[in-house]
């Protein structure tokens, strides 16, 4: 059994956890531009002729990878494609492996404190009707959402917080609950902002 830390135990700032993963971004940056080569680039200078290959045959599909982006369904040459953006969605954001290893230990100690503190985990879905966070700050509040109709004409939205969400799952359990609450979460949450 663990034992629960000490109450003068002093809880991270956000400014303290944005200070440490960007420290750690920096520096993952730095040890992946000087890491050996990885298994894809040996790969790819094998096949084109950098050693390591074996020597073996070579399929016409390999040697002309292009030859499905190159031709339309008739046989004509099709029209240029377009450029893909590798950028995430505006207030959205990727977690490479570094990154996700340093948030789920992060995440992983702010799970343990608050289980030893008596603290329940709760989550709730990502997608909420639209009217429960216009009714908490108006219609112009749709300005900063993902929002979208759904195939049922439903008016639909990406939750970009938790607050209306606890506030929908408390009230429909009617009175049911024992209070006080201690639930917690670490929630996924988008804004468009």
């Amino acid at each position: 059994n663990p034992t629960p830390p000490p109450r003068t135990m002093r809880f991270l700032s956000l400014s303290m956890v944005l200070s440490v993963l960007l420290r750690h971004r920096a520096a993952s940056a730095f040890s992946v531009a000087h890491r050996p080569a990885t298994f894809a680039s040996t790969a790819l200078a094998a096949e084109k002729g950098g050693g390591g290959g074996g020597g073996g045959r070579t399929s016409a599909a390999v040697q002309d990878k292009d030859t499905l982006s190159k031709t339309s369904a008739n046989g004509a040459p099709s029209a240029p494609a377009v450029k893909l953006d590798t950028n995430p969605p505006k207030g959205t954001r990727d977690f490479y492996p570094e990154d996700m290893r340093l948030r789920n230990w992060l995440f992983g100690h702010f799970k343990r404190v608050s289980s030893l503190y008596g603290f329940s985990e709760y989550d709730a879905p990502v997608l909420e009707s639209e009217s429960l966070y216009t009714r908490k700050a108006g219609e112009e509040v749709t300005q900063q959402l993902y929002n979208f109709e759904d195939k049922g004409e439903r008016r639909v939205a990406l939750r970009p917080e938790m607050t209306p969400s606890l506030a929908r799952m408390v009230m429909a359990k009617k009175g049911g609950l024992p209070l006080p609450l201690k639930w917690f979460s670490v929630p996924q949450c988008w804004r468009y902002e």
